[in-house]
């Protein structure tokens, strides 16, 4: 809780699949008016949204260039 009242939210939803984990977390402010009777809010009241999108397995590593590409895309950018 900020010292004007308002919340500081975060929410993960963890999805895994073919060895493969990704987090979706969601960042932002709160104005508790704006949370409902039934403990909820819309997306529309959440100020300074931030998305973020984390995987995690197999196919990011294999997605990650190694140090000699990396190496090689240094000495010739074109």
């Amino acid at each position: 809780v900020m010292p004007n009242g308002n919340l500081v939210i975060e929410g993960v939803r963890v999805v895994t699949f073919s060895g493969e984990t990704q987090y979706v977390v969601l960042h932002g402010l709160v104005r508790p008016d704006d949370i409902s009777a039934a403990n909820t809010i819309f997306s529309s009241n959440i100020a300074d949204a931030r998305v973020e999108f984390i995987a995690e397995g197999q196919l990011t590593d294999a997605q990650k260039r190694g140090w000699l590409t990396k190496l090689y895309e240094k000495l010739r950018p074109f």
